[in-house]
């Protein structure tokens, strides 16, 4: 009976062993899935932004474009 109860013993230990390393690799996903959407919503910040300067030089060339018809015109 003693093999035995070690054995449950030992069980219970690898168990318990096993939970923590479980909640471990929980809480390092949950790290790695903050850090990954924050770099991602950085990204999409840089991205809208330089899409932003890119929506200004269009309209910089476009009046340009609509002032050199208009000289033309007149």
């Amino acid at each position: 009976m003693n093999e035995i109860d070690s054995l449950k013993q030992r069980i219970k230990e690898l168990e318990s062993l096993l939970e923590k390393e479980k909640e471990s690799s929980k809480s390092k996903i949950e790290r790695i899935k903050t850090e990954n959407y924050d770099a991602l919503e950085a990204s999409q910040t840089r991205y809208q932004g330089e899409l932003a300067i890119q929506r200004e030089n269009f309209q910089r060339q476009i009046e340009k474009l609509k002032s050199q018809i208009q000289s033309f015109e007149v």
